[in-house]
């Protein structure tokens, strides 16, 4: 008997002892999940405060968020974060995560990004459908001799053919798709395609952002007529814009229109954009440009012709005699391009169709962003554990 107890109390021993273990294991590692879970939230916490000092227009590396023993909403967990760097090279976030006895450090890299900066020539809600013989390739409006651009054509659909690559088209870059995407069947290819790249699949949805317009208040009214000329005291919000046939409306200075309605540009009309002047051009309706129509953009840089949809169910029908120089930010709009010539700049639509075998080229210049852009934001570029 008394050897059967002394065993049974070794035993119990021994099992209180396992036990014992197991539990400080489940513990510590407990602990080190939520220390982790504590310094990832420092990082969304402090990348969260600067967006929105950055959308008030608020922005200054002194009001950078840091934080010390920050206490981690229901848990005992808390995270210290600190800062460093500047807009130039990237700021750094660094953040410690404690709970108990457990310490976890994650550091992030941040820089200024927006849609347009992604190097997406198309991007598109839903469908891009390419017609035969069609080109997307990169350019640099600042250094023309750059030929080595990164270049990207995407999609935030999943659907069965979103990209439509007619037969003889060249993708001389990326493909992306949206999260979850089956390539093959997203991504619908005729004979004689080239994609000199690699196919993605989104992690997330492509984060696009709307486009808040110009706050004016009262409208002057619409702008119409043959010749017309508008430089930067004409900026402002008007109700329409209709250009007649073999019209031109000029834009000298910098101009930015907000139009509530429908901009409609007759046969053989255009909106030219002269040389050192820009335009910045919001609207709520559609932009129909009848037969040899269109934006001319004398500079030929991209930037000097920003376009942004503010509406819903939007259209954008261009069929330009030139080449095409712009930035077109419509996320709700359905866009068509009909031109004898090429495309340049960066398109983000619901819809992108490319007829007549045209061409498309990302301008690597839009890469280069500032606090004061339309839709900049600062995201996460690199993330690790330390």
């Amino acid at each position: 008997m008394v050897m059967v107890v002394l065993l049974l109390s070794m035993t119990s021993l021994a099992l209180i002892r396992v036990g014992t273990e197991a539990r400080l294991r489940t513990v510590k590692s407990a602990s080190g999940i939520s220390a982790r879970f504590a310094a990832d939230a420092g990082i969304e916490r402090a990348l969260y405060l600067m967006n929105e000092q950055l959308e008030a227009g608020a922005w200054t590396v002194g009001d950078v968020p840091t934080y010390s023993s920050q206490a981690l909403t229901a848990s005992n967990a808390d995270y210290t974060v600190s800062f460093s760097g500047d807009l130039s090279s990237g700021y750094q976030i660094t953040s410690v995560g404690r709970s108990g006895n457990q310490t976890k450090t994650v550091r992030a890299m941040v820089a200024l990004t927006s849609p347009i900066a992604q190097d997406y020539a198309i991007f598109s809600k839903k469908n891009i459908n390419m017609k035969n013989s069609s080109t997307v390739d990169g350019f640099n409006s600042s250094d023309p001799s750059d030929t080595d651009v990164d270049v990207k054509i995407g999609t935030q659909s999943t659907d069965d053919g979103a990209i439509d690559l007619k037969n003889n088209t060249t993708i001389d870059g990326d493909i992306v798709i949206g999260p979850e995407g089956v390539p093959d069947d997203v991504i619908n290819t005729g004979s004689n395609v080239s994609i000199n790249g690699e196919i993605f699949v989104l992690q997330t949805d492509f984060y696009l952002s709307s486009v808040a317009p110009p706050d004016y208040t009262a409208s002057q009214g619409s702008i119409s007529g043959n010749n017309i000329t508008l430089n930067s005291s004409d900026s402002g919000k008007y109700s329409s814009i209709s250009i007649s046939n073999n019209g031109t409306l000029s834009v000298t200075g910098d101009l930015t229109l907000y139009v509530t309605g429908d901009i409609e540009l007759k046969n053989n009309a255009e909106i030219e954009i002269k040389n050192d002047a820009t335009l910045e051009l919001y609207f709520d309706g559609d932009i129909n440009a009848n037969n040899s129509s269109g934006f001319n953009n004398k500079s030929k840089v991209p930037s000097s012709l920003m376009i942004y949809g503010t509406g819903t169910d939007q259209e954008i029908d261009l069929k330009n005699s030139a080449d095409i120089y712009a930035v077109v930010y419509a996320p709700n709009a359905e866009m068509t391009v009909k031109n004898s010539g090429d495309a340049y700049g960066s398109f983000i639509v619901e819809d992108f169709e490319l007829k007549n075998g045209g061409e498309v080229y990302y301008d690597e210049a839009l890469k280069e962003v500032t606090e004061d852009d339309k839709l900049v934001r600062f995201a996460i570029t690199r993330w690790e554990e330390l």
